[in-house]
């Protein structure tokens, strides 16, 4: 496929009718288009993907799913594409003309595919003309299914059109969806998907045999599951339909409610319902914190007395401790006269009543021992008294106060007091807050505002509690779903075939397993070839000898994974190649892939050599561009991402170069220039260029 014609009119940047023509040779196969920054080169870029898929272009790459997303929808994302300095435009397009495409059973010298957008309808349609004129085949299959079939699959897009510098992506890919995408490229690229989708119309032919071949009983319970199952369908296609675009009206609402927002804060209240609600919420636990606090204060002021009173409290502490003390040295006088009484019986059992003393003195001598003892143990020799006379359990209670005064009361009052201050500081800018917010309320634009952003911030929730049933939904019906489908499937089994469907059905069958057979081996050696290829191109782009000693292509199911072995068997870490060599390895994937399919289609690169240091940049400069496709379009930038002396190594390769130029706001157009003289011409009108 060759595009020979690209024409914008009114796109973006691109005001009126701008066409570019192309007439590539296989000895000169390389285009150059170059702007500044902001001319316009990646919306060219971006134009081609527009026109060829419109919404489907969120399928070709995660940067314009972004961008839709961002937008609002695809409505909204395609309206912006207007020019803005055409004044009361309804509608723009970008048409592109092609050839060099095999259409079966039509003859085709070239194909028109043009795409306009009515800003008045917000909806875009499609014109395909076959040598100029209508055909049947793109009525009956639609413009979307056509371009599929036989111009680009959307899936393989993104190796044809694509940010050189954003091509790396294939060098980070981990996510299985990232995997699952390489694998639908991998597949349309080389072929396969054809004979996957031949072998599925096959197994749709034997369930159509086995429906034909029904019993009137059978027949009746299977048309009555399959019309169950074509509604359950249906209504999953509806739900879906639904998600779209309760996301599109939710994505416009937000938007509404952030401008309502931005007028509260213009008229000076910038808070919200909610925002001042919260602060309320923070007023009322700030007022609840406060009572703790005092609480706690009140607590340690009732100590403050024995704070004041710090040293006579040390003396009573002296006081009390002494008597502990002089408590524990006595012993209770009542028992002291009882062991007196012991002592003087052992007197007169040890034979004091046999000692010369007089008999009128035994007892007064016994009397005065006894009396010595006790007053031993029960007299103060300091003449101390008793003034507090703390019980153990009060002695205790006087020493925690103690302790606690001593150590730890301090720092806790100050700590409180801090506190209580921190949270009249916290207390009083929440009031200034709630305040200054509700001074506002009696406004009435403010009133009218915020009962605006009410009603569609409640919309807003109404929407979302809309998407989570409509998702609830959908799980039940898929559920129901694969139930349904299980039955069908297993009543297929049990219908009896008619004799000569049967043999439709056993061919059928037959040629099935020949095609799983040869898909089989259709995978191995595309792997295996794939792994040549990537592994070659790798090494040969590389300055690096033998970079890559293995190159392991991974195929399971959908999903396809590419692994990159060193000399020593190690797998190589993609990640931690720099930003030039992961564009290399990107490279080197699609060269692969191109040569591998046998299909030549045009490539378009945006920023061709912004990540390259110069032996790379020669690489790719004398080794890939020329070889790749018959038509390789290159967005640089002159004396940045493409140096003069680089250029001329590229010139034999050169079919025509143009610059864009700028002539105002929103206004860029294309100059065709002679290729020998492009940088010559460049620099004369640099600064023109570059006057917006």
């Amino acid at each position: 496929m060759i595009i020979n014609k690209i024409e914008l009119n009114n796109y973006r940047i691109y005001k009126g009718v701008n066409t570019l023509e192309f007439y590539p040779s296989r000895e000169k196969n390389v285009f150059i288009i170059s702007g500044e920054n902001g001319f316009g080169k990646t919306t060219l870029l971006t134009s081609l993907v527009w026109c060829l898929y419109g919404k489907l272009m969120v399928d070709v790459d995660e940067k314009y799913r972004r961008e839709i997303y961002e937008a609002g929808g695809y409505r909204k994302y395609a309206a912006n594409n207007m020019n803005r300095s055409v004044e009361n435009g309804t509608h723009y397009s970008v048409s592109l003309t092609l050839s060099n495409l095999f259409i079966p059973s039509i003859p085709c010298q070239n194909i028109q595919i043009k795409r306009s957008f009515d800003l008045k309808k917000k909806d875009d349609y499609v014109e395909i003309l076959i040598d100029g004129q209508e055909n049947e085949l793109t009525k009956e299959v639609g413009p979307e299914i056509f371009i599929h079939d036989f111009v680009l699959p959307k899936e393989i897009a993104k190796f044809f059109f694509f940010d050189a510098e954003k091509i790396v992506s294939l060098a980070e890919m981990k996510s299985v969806d990232d995997k699952k995408s390489l694998g639908k490229a991998y597949s349309e690229v080389l072929g396969i998907k054809k004979y996957v989708d031949l072998k599925n119309n096959l197994e749709d032919l034997r369930l159509r045999f086995k429906r034909s071949a029904a019993t009137a009983q059978e027949h009746k319970r299977f048309q009555r599951l399959q019309e169950e199952l074509d509604r359950l369908q249906n209504r999953l296609n509806f739900n879906k339909e639904q998600i779209d675009s309760l996301l599109d009206d939710r994505e416009t609402k937000k938007k509404l409610s952030e401008q309502y927002q931005e007028k509260l804060i213009r008229e000076g209240n910038s808070l919200s319902v909610e925002e001042l609600l919260d602060l309320k919420k923070l007023r009322n636990q700030l007022v609840d914190e406060r009572k703790k606090i005092r609480n706690q204060l009140k607590d340690l002021l009732e100590l403050a007395p024995f704070v004041i009173a710090g040293p006579v409290l040390k003396k009573a502490r002296s006081q009390a401790s002494r008597e502990i003390l002089s408590k524990s040295g006595r012993i209770n006088p009542a028992i002291l006269q009882e062991k007196a009484k012991r002592i003087a019986e052992g007197f007169r059992e040890i034979g004091l009543d046999k000692t010369d003393i007089l008999d009128k003195d035994k007892p007064r001598l016994i009397h005065l021992l006894s009396q010595t003892v006790v007053e031993e143990f029960t007299q103060d020799k300091e003449d101390f008294k008793m003034l507090l006379d703390f019980s153990e359990s009060e002695h205790s209670e006087f020493n925690a106060i103690w302790d606690n005064l001593s150590h730890s009361y301090s720092l806790t009052f100050r700590n409180l007091v801090n506190e209580d201050r921190n949270n009249r500081v916290a207390f009083n800018k929440v009031i200034r807050k709630i305040s200054n917010a509700e001074s506002k309320e009696d406004d009435l634009l403010v009133k009218d505002i915020r009962k605006e952003k009410r009603i569609v911030d409640g919309q807003i929730r109404e929407i979302e509690d809309k998407l989570a049933q409509t998702h609830e939904n959908i799980g039940g019906q898929q559920r129901e779903l694969t139930v349904l489908s299980r039955q069908v499937a297993e009543l297929a089994k049990r219908i009896k075939l008619e004799e000569s469907d049967r043999l439709k059905d056993e061919l059928a069958q037959k040629q099935i397993d020949n095609l799983e057979s040869f898909l089989i081996k259709l995978k191995s050696d595309k792997k295996t070839t794939l792994e040549k290829r990537v592994k070659d191109e790798l090494n040969r782009l590389m300055h690096k000898n033998d970079f890559v000693e293995q190159v392991e292509v991974v195929i399971n199911n959908e999903i396809i994974d590419i692994n990159l072995y060193d000399q020593s068997g190690e797998a190589i870490q993609k990640e931690s190649l720099s930003k030039g060599e992961q564009q290399l390895y990107a490279t080197a994937i699609l060269k692969a892939l191109v040569d591998e399919s046998n299909i030549q289609f045009p490539i378009f690169i945006d920023s061709p050599l912004q990540k390259f240091d110069k032996r790379h940049s020669n690489n790719i400069i004398q080794d890939f561009y020329p070889n790749v496709s018959e038509q390789v379009v290159l967005f640089p930038l002159l004396d940045k991402e493409l140096r003069e002396e680089e250029y001329r190594s590229l010139l034999p390769n050169i079919n025509s170069t143009f610059l864009i130029r700028n002539k105002g706001h929103h206004h860029s157009e294309f100059e065709r220039v002679n290729p020998v003289k492009l940088f010559e011409f460049y620099h004369e009108h640099i600064h023109a260029y570059q006057n917006i």
